[in-house]
């Protein structure tokens, strides 16, 4: 490896990391001060009350997905291909220990219902990201074959 691809997989890594950390961070909120966030946020968007719990759905399969993505990233810069699988079950493991941390945290709970809508966070992230290698590929096979690469 070149100093720059060691530096970028370093660089994929620690991203990983303070996804996860965000994470780490927002689910060690107590359940009334992620219920005020989640308020905020709705009325700041001048979204009314009852969407509230859609916008914390939301907010868990986001963060997942983006969580799902870097870890793609960096394990394909680790290793030189692609391991959407691998991914996957990274992040859903990550995704039940949250769940199992909230169990300690005043006014959370540990749902079965937020593992899945997170784990399904993880394979949206990592579909799109399949979907467009994909797509690269096709390309880049278009231009081989007219003689441009």
């Amino acid at each position: 490896m070149t100093k720059k691809q060691i530096a970028s997989t370093v660089i994929s890594w620690v991203l990983v990391l303070a996804c996860m950390v965000v994470i780490f961070c927002l689910s060690a909120q107590s359940g009334d001060d992620s219920q005020l966030l989640s308020d905020n946020f709705t009325s700041f968007l001048g979204l009314p009350p009852y969407v509230v719990n859609i916008v914390r759905k939301s907010a868990h399969f986001l963060e997942f997905t983006g969580l799902a993505v870097l870890i793609f990233n960096a394990l394909y810069r680790t290793f030189g291909y692609s391991r959407p699988y691998m991914s996957l079950f990274l992040t859903s493991i990550y995704a039940a220990t949250d769940e199992i941390h909230q169990i300690f945290v005043e006014g959370r709970a540990c749902r079965l219902f937020d593992w899945f809508i997170d784990s399904l966070g993880a394979v949206a992230g990592i579909s799109v990201l399949c979907f467009l290698i994909f797509l690269h590929s096709l390309y880049i096979k278009r231009k081989s074959r007219r003689g441009l690469i």
